[in-house]
């Protein structure tokens, strides 16, 4: 068997170990049967997880750091097409795009390894949710976009970071700058957004209605485009749903 497994054998792995017992217990579960699929399957060697160790982000003179929100380990859960495994300490290194895992083994060593986000459907990080962009074709390129809202048009946000020369005066020569792209999914299609002209392009019917909705709350707009652009695609939704009934 090739050390390089990726995580949905991962996951089938992660299965077998576990013993028939009711989903609360399952759930409960998680971190303990991880423990016994590195160490009593694989030994000590978790490369065998996704291919490599994740040592942490790059050290030196560098600014900022890889994560999508900080530094700070958050509890969340990881959906493949076959299991949710719950009660995961994670972070999202946006640098490397992958998902990163934390865990304590047998022998209260703590190790961390990145999954491989080309088998994940989804990931849930302190509450937000990320998917895979639609249609991208690339499983060990995809982005994991964060799901702002739901509804018949999705509004998702990805992030990268790039470790670029500092530009900044102070002591550090490198920093993690970061990269936003909006999309909206919408009838099987992903859209870049790039703001209401996007939606006026599309529901060129429900121009006035955005605009009025603009010009209402323009007093209210929070200086965060992400929140603005969440309020505004939530409300367009309903104007969808109205549509529909």
């Amino acid at each position: 068997m090739s050390p390089k497994i990726n995580l949905i054998f991962f996951v089938y792995s992660f299965v077998l170990l576990a013993p028939a017992m009711p989903q609360d217990d399952v759930d409960n579960k998680a971190t303990e049967i991880l423990f016994e699929y590195f160490d009593n399957i694989y030994g000590d060697d978790e490369r065998l997880v996704s291919g490599h160790i994740y040592t942490g982000p790059a050290r030196g003179s560098i600014k900022g750091h890889p994560y999508y929100f900080n530094d700070k380990w958050k509890e969340g859960s990881v959906k493949t097409s076959n299991a949710v495994f719950n009660g995961l300490k994670i972070k999202y290194d946006i640098y490397i795009n992958h998902v990163i895992l934390e865990y304590t083994s047998k022998d209260n060593s703590v190790r961390q390894v990145g999954l491989n986000t080309g088998n994940i459907v989804s990931v849930n990080i302190a509450g937000a949710e990320f998917i895979p962009l639609p249609e991208i074709n690339n499983p060990f390129d995809l982005y994991l976009a964060e799901v702002i809202c739901q509804g018949m048009v999705q509004y998702m946000v990805a992030k990268r970071k790039k470790l670029e020369i500092s530009n900044t005066s102070g002591s550090y020569d490198y920093e993690y700058k970061k990269y936003v792209k909006q999309y909206l999914y919408y009838d099987g299609s992903l859209i870049p957004y790039r703001g209401k002209r996007t939606l006026y392009k599309i529901f060129p019917d429900k121009k006035r209605l955005i605009r009025k909705f603009n010009n209402k709350n323009s007093y209210k707009k929070s200086g965060n485009r992400i929140e603005d652009s969440k309020r505004l695609i939530d409300y367009f939704n309903t104007l969808l749903s109205v549509s529909d009934d």
